[in-house]
């Protein structure tokens, strides 16, 4: 039997290890917690890359003082400036009036950038000077301040690549990978489901105040059946779309039009019988990664360009309908020099402010 470890470390923050991946994790995790250079975590979106931060500020000796997160690719280039390293700017008093940025309001804790390499350049560039110097200059300031703690940056692209195509900054990508965890995905964790399910519905269950529905054990075999390329962030939201239809043949529906079949009732006593297992995919254009899995190039170009016509060019609904960033869409986009074929109102669409995960 599997060895079930859960440790709480905050207030509805919890590590659960019930897989070998998650158990190698822990003592990564415990490791690097010891350390007090930055470090970088990696892995899918919604792989829990943020808690990991968490979990390794929760087990260091800064865990007494802050923990601050700012959402890289949620501002423009000069607000993530002023919230990182603040401003010091004339008054109309004639008084400097300043304010301090995360970097100072973070002292002796740790910073959490995630989506680190969605930073402008420039920004980049002051992040080096920070990590070389351990001083930070506020904008228009004129004396430099010291920078007390420790940054963890988090990201699910491919730093090899925005580094040859000049996206970032290769210093700052060195400095920040001397230390690296990777966050394996939920798919590769599957033990863990079931205690996830039940962590998501306790919790869900209290924030709106409602009663939990019943579910058999044959719902949470087709939950293991599923690939969730979404990982913890998917599962969450469709065990919040359960809990509000408390219907479980709803959820099964869901479940097979995501490619899971429901598992075999041949042979199964109620719950207590052994669920047949079967998956398949049921529409390969659900998910951009399930089609790069199958096939690359081509495929990806088509799926990308079908999504555009479907959407009527609406780059933020194909971007959700591919299940990949806005930022990476606009970059396939120019990867395969796609363009409408239709004279297609394309709307300005602007970046807004996001939730990390």
């Amino acid at each position: 039997m599997n060895q079930i470890e859960i440790e709480q470390f905050g207030e509805e923050l919890y590590f659960i290890a019930a897989s070998p991946a998650s158990r190698r994790l822990r003592t990564q995790a415990e490791l690097l917690s010891q350390t007090d250079v930055p470090l970088l975590i990696t892995g899918e979106p919604g792989s829990g890359k943020a808690t990991a931060a968490r979990f390794i500020h929760s087990l260091s000796i800064r865990s007494s003082f802050p923990f601050i997160q700012v959402n890289c690719n949620a501002l423009t280039a000069d607000l993530l400036e002023s919230e990182l390293f603040g401003y010091e700017h004339m008054g109309a008093s004639g008084r400097i009036e300043s304010k301090p940025g995360k970097f100072e309001q973070c002292v002796k804790g740790t910073l959490l950038l995630q989506d680190f390499d969605a930073m402008p350049l420039t920004v980049q560039a002051r992040l080096l000077k920070l990590l070389q110097t351990r001083e930070l200059m506020r904008s228009e300031g004129q004396s430099p301040v010291r920078a007390n703690v420790r940054i963890i940056a988090t990201t699910s692209g491919n730093l090899e690549q925005a580094v040859t195509e000049g996206r970032l900054n290769e210093a700052l990508y060195f400095h920040l990978s001397v230390f690296e965890l990777d966050i394996p995905p939920l798919r590769e964790r599957k033990e863990e489901i079931p205690l996830l399910i039940g962590h998501f519905m306790n919790r869900l269950t209290r924030r709106y105040g409602v009663a939990a529905p019943a579910y058999s054990t044959l719902f949470v075999e087709a939950c293991k059946q599923n690939s969730w390329f979404g990982n913890l962030r998917q599962l969450e939201v469709f065990v919040k779309r359960f809990l509000v239809s408390g219907d479980e043949t709803i959820a099964m529906e869901e479940l097979k039009s995501q490619g899971v079949l429901e598992p075999s009732r041949e042979g199964h006593n109620g719950d207590n019988g052994h669920a047949k297992k079967e998956i398949h995919l049921m529409d390969e254009r659900a998910s951009l990664k399930v089609l790069v899995r199958h096939a690359k190039g081509e495929a990806e170009r088509t799926a990308i360009a079908q999504a555009l016509e479907e959407t009527r060019w609406n780059r933020k609904a194909a971007a959700r309908a591919l299940s990949i960033s806005y930022r990476a869409l606009l970059y396939k986009i120019q990867e395969y020099q796609l363009c409408p074929q239709e004279d297609f109102p394309i709307r300005a669409q602007q970046n807004g402010l996001g939730n990390g995960h």
